[in-house]
């Protein structure tokens, strides 16, 4: 071989691997697994014993108290919430698996749904997977301890798309495990159901896990499920794809601002019903935010406190309550 050809197939080589790299930076990915071990402590597991066995997902902090899951992880399949009304007696298990205590264990905490999408849709026979989640209220405040995330629209977010300045977290692997380059395809169109998609490596029990800005805590979606077409689109072969297709792509719930709005509601909810309870008011069932004895305990505080009694819970009521608990 003469000294031409040598140096035209190195040439060659190197062009080909600068050409893949420049692939893998741009390319719409699906399927193809280079997720990383992650330790994230506001990111755990969570687990829900149903009449038809037990289900299991990802959830993660987005209050002291509160963590948001998929609606199918909490409450079944459609096909199985269809016939049952969701409910929070629905009770299952946080755990954050990735903080060890010194006896050896992980910090547990009991999860109720607080709110959730209409998954199933009015006549509980559809499917919706941008209403695919559901906020549970802890019987302890992990997040004081180890933190939590902040919701963002990624319609007002210029940097989410097709960039791959994502990192998705989950545990379909066994472990937390983090797809740390990762894209939505943001182009203002959604799946008619409001789900987006994006390419993020996501697989079984993952669902409920949260897409995050590449280093922050602000999370613009929540992994819900996927969509795939057949032969080298299809779940498990790893396909890159030059441009994106939505036949070979995963879906999420994005954190839309009239998602984030009901979930902000909702907490401001549970953190009054909470501070109600520890001051002695019967405010009923914990987690239960449309129990009337909620609006009762709260017309009865309002009263007391000379305000106008209107029985609506707030985040300005949650603030008397926390100084009145606190003597203030």
């Amino acid at each position: 071989m003469t000294v031409a050809q040598r140096a035209l197939i190195t040439f060659a080589v190197v062009a080909v691997v600068a050409l893949l790299a420049l692939t893998q930076a741009t390319a719409w990915v699906f399927y193809v697994d280079q997720r990383l071990v992650s330790k994230s402590s506001q990111v755990g597991r969570i687990t829900f014993v149903l009449p038809e066995g037990t289900s299991t997902g990802t959830a993660f902090l987005v209050d002291e108290c509160e963590v948001l899951s998929n609606f199918h992880v909490v409450f079944g399949p459609w096909y199985v919430s269809a016939l049952r009304p969701p409910s929070p007696a629905n009770q299952g298990i946080f755990e954050l698996a990735e903080v060890t205590l010194a006896d050896g264990s992980h910090p547990q905490a009991q999860a109720v749904p607080v709110a959730w999408g209409d998954y199933t849709g009015p006549d509980r026979q559809l499917r919706r997977p941008g209403e695919d989640w559901v906020l549970l209220t802890l019987d302890k405040c992990l997040g004081q301890q180890y933190g939590y995330y902040t919701l963002v629209d990624p319609a007002y977010d210029d940097d989410a798309a097709e960039s791959g300045s994502l990192a998705a977290i989950g545990y379909s692997s066994g472990r937390q495990m983090v797809d740390s380059r990762c894209s939505i395809h943001w182009d203002g169109r959604k799946l008619a159901d409001g789900a987006l998609f994006h390419d993020c490596a996501t697989l079984q029990g993952d669902s409920g896990g949260p897409i995050v800005k590449r280093g922050t805590n602000r999370v613009v979606a929540i992994a819900s499920g996927y969509r795939s077409g057949k032969g080298l689109c299809a779940v498990g072969t790893g396909y890159l794809r030059w441009r994106w297709s939505g036949d070979c792509t995963n879906t999420a719930v994005p954190m839309s601002l009239a998602v984030t709005g009901r979930i902000d509601t909702a907490m401001a909810a549970a953190r009054a019903q909470r501070e109600l309870l520890r001051l002695g008011y019967d405010a009923g069932r914990p987690g239960d935010i449309a129990d009337p004895k909620l609006a009762a305990a709260i017309r009865a505080f309002q009263r007391q406190a000379r305000l106008l009694p209107t029985g609506e819970a707030s985040w300005s009521l949650v603030a008397l309550l926390c100084l009145r608990r606190l003597n203030i």
